[in-house]
C-alpha cells in the first residue's frame, strides 16, 4: 500500500471524529431515541460551547482559530441536519407526521447575538 497524502491523513482524523455521531441502533427503537438523545445533546451543548469561547474571547484567539472554531459549527450544524433527519425518519415509521424543528437552532434564546459571530 502506498503512503497516505496529508489530505487523506486529515480527512480519515476527520471522519473518525465525526463517526461518533452515527447511530448504530434500529430506527424507533428505545436505544435508537436513547442514542439520538445524547448526540443531540451533545451538538447543542459543543454548539454552546464554541460559540461561548468566540464571544467571550474573540480578542484573545488568531484569526485561524475563529476560523477553525466557525469551521466547527458549520460541521455540528450539518450534523445536526443528520440527527433530524433521523428523527423526521423514525416518527414517520411510527405514523406520526413530524414537525419541523431545526436541531442546531432551535433552542429558544440561541439565536441571539448570532450575527456578530463571523460564519
Amino acid at each position: 500500500m502506498g503512503k497516505l497524502s496529508k489530505f487523506e491523513i486529515i480527512l480519515g482524523q476527520e471522519l473518525t471524529n465525526l463517526e461518533r455521531f452515527i447511530i448504530k441502533s434500529p430506527l424507533g427503537t428505545p436505544e435508537f431515541w436513547s442514542e439520538w438523545q445524547a448526540k443531540t445533546g451533545e451538538i447543542i451543548i459543543t454548539k454552546a460551547a464554541i460559540k461561548r469561547a468566540i464571544k467571550s474571547h474573540k480578542e484573545r484567539l488568531s484569526e485561524d482559530e475563529i476560523i477553525k472554531l466557525s469551521t466547527m459549527l458549520e460541521a455540528y450544524k450539518e450534523i445536526a441536519s443528520y440527527l433530524e433527519l433521523l428523527r423526521q425518519t423514525a416518527l414517520k415509521i411510527k405514523g406520526i407526521e413530524p414537525v419541523g424543528w431545526d436541531i442546531f437552532d432551535g433552542i429558544e434564546g440561541e439565536g441571539e447575538g448570532e450575527d456578530d459571530l463571523p460564519l
